[in-house]
């Protein structure tokens, strides 16, 4: 992480560019899911928001920035995200002084989640759970395997058998399906699309035909969107 861009041992990829990365978040996830705008329905008052492959937490960061610029007074946002490899508090510290120092407007945020996020992750407790701004803003961490976790929110959902606890929109992220092919699978696209309601929408920055073909598979019509920078394509959609 000695160039500022920090860099996944298990996946020999770096997380996300300092170049643009926020812009990119702004773009593939937010723009293709309709956020801002969405923030600010005051008939939403809980908002879901679920990602795979949580990561620095970036695509949080920027989404809770906007969150709290955007949103109607009534509207709270769940968030919750996946990740198999946390990074430890003192390695997000390391990276979020390069956030503050490249994205000043994340400084907040960054702050806010480095006041409740562990040390160290141990391998009994697998959800934790932060309430953050007052609790304005949770954020739910899984720390699983990405099909294994969305598995297990399908089974607390079906315990509960509440429609209206379904995700409103996915950030599908997570390294690329040639880096991690393993996350790419069609197990994966049936678990997202019963988590989801009709209109839940999803982005994605990869445009890889496998995860086009298993989104639509699994119930989501599917479009393509010109890229950002050296990527040419993505895709985002929304449930059937």
């Amino acid at each position: 992480m000695e160039s500022g861009e920090p860099f996944s041992e298990q996946f020999q990829d770096f997380y996300f560019s300092t170049d643009g990365g926020l812009q990119e978040t702004e773009y593939v996830f937010l723009k293709q899911n309709g956020f801002p705008q969405r923030f600010n329905k005051p008939e939403s008052t809980i908002l879901r928001i679920g990602e795979t492959g949580f990561g620095t937490g970036l695509n949080f960061l920027v989404t809770a920035y906007h969150f709290l610029h955007a949103a109607h007074l009534n509207c709270t946002l769940e968030y919750t995200a996946i990740e198999k490899y946390p990074l430890s508090k003192a390695q997000l510290e390391q990276v979020y002084c390069t956030f503050k120092k490249t994205w000043p407007q994340l400084a907040l945020c960054c702050s806010e989640l480095l006041q409740s996020y562990p040390e160290n992750f141990d391998h009994i407790e697998n959800h934790f759970r932060f309430k953050l701004f007052n609790g304005k803003i949770c954020l739910n961490l899984l720390i699983d395997d990405a099909t294994a976790g969305l598995k297990q929110l399908l089974s607390c959902a079906s315990k509960e058998d509440n429609n209206e606890k379904k995700i409103d929109a996915w950030y599908l992220d997570g390294f690329a399906p040639a880096k991690n092919p393993d996350m790419w699978q069609q197990d994966l696209f049936e678990a997202l699309a019963n988590l989801s309601h009709t209109g839940t929408t999803i982005s994605t920055f990869t445009s890889a035909g496998i995860v086009r073909r298993g989104l639509i598979e699994a119930g989501f019509n599917m479009s393509k969107a010109p890229g950002l920078g050296k990527k040419r394509e993505i895709l985002f959609g929304v449930k059937k």
